[in-house]
């Protein structure tokens, strides 16, 4: 309730008292606990080639350039430097950008061939603690080894606590994901911030409707999300989209603690 209606409020009670004046908290505002049964993935198929130099990976149709693994730095299109080795069926890779690590990148198989998982650890720019985002791929199209198409069926991240807080004053909104350290403060008429190397913005675009949107430093959208507030306001539903080349479509419920 606005701070000028509840003066208002005051007054008519005061008066009168016939009627209870209670500043009705924004719904939104709040911690919710995410439902991991309810969690619903479509992840990304992507195909693999490889050959005694290294492997090719194919994303919504197109190639990407060959990584080599020779145990040896070599410069990709982003002026990175990646050293990619050999181990057993699978490869570890090491990324670094101007002399400091940013990925380190481990794929391995199952004992049969058929499950890939990906596990990627990353290091912050901002010199914070590294986390960990395991991927977990099944195959979907023929192939032996690391050969073949690979259908994403679930993926993790280590620093997501699965607790979403929101709040919300004014045109203002606080604004913190499930895998974020802190808040981070938003206009809601989708103004962007500066964020993790891109921008983010929130915009509440009906009462009980927000939309997050991710872009990179490139401009283009990393993550859609859309939140969906239930009309007793004990439940959000997000919607979580990633666009090529790589698209996901995740959607979960959370309930109000």
């Amino acid at each position: 309730m606005k701070r000028s209606n509840m003066g208002v409020c005051a007054f008519v009670c005061s008066v009168c008292c016939a009627l209870p004046c209670v500043a009705q908290a924004n719904p939104w505002n709040g911690s919710w606990k995410a439902e991991p049964s309810t969690l619903k993935y479509d992840g990304p198929t992507i195909s693999i080639s490889t050959d005694a130099e290294g492997y090719v990976v194919t994303r919504d149709g197109k190639a990407q350039p060959k990584t080599i693994c020779d145990g040896k730095p070599h410069k990709d299109s982003s002026h990175a430097m990646v050293t990619c080795t050999k181990m057993g069926s699978g490869y570890v890779v090491d990324v670094s950008t101007n002399g400091k690590r940013t990925n380190k990148v481990t794929t391995t198989l199952s004992a049969g061939g058929k499950t890939m998982t990906r596990r990627n650890e990353v290091f912050p720019e901002d010199g914070s603690s590294p986390y960990t985002v395991t991927t977990v791929s099944k195959r979907s199209g023929g192939g032996t080894g690391m050969n073949g198409d690979w259908k994403t069926v679930s993926f993790q991240e280590s620093q997501d606590k699965g607790i979403l807080t929101i709040h919300v004053d004014g045109n203002m909104v606080a604004f913190k994901e499930t895998d974020n350290d802190k808040p981070v403060m938003l206009k809601l008429d989708g103004t962007p911030v500066k964020f993790m190397g891109g921008t983010m913005a929130v915009k509440m675009d009906n009462p009980h409707t927000l939309t997050v949107i991710y872009t990179g430093d490139d401009g283009k959208v990393r993550r859609h999300n859309t939140f969906e507030l239930s009309g007793d306001g004990k439940t959000l539903t997000e919607t979580d989209l990633t666009p090529d080349p790589s698209p996901s479509r995740m959607s979960m419920k959370f309930h109000k603690m």
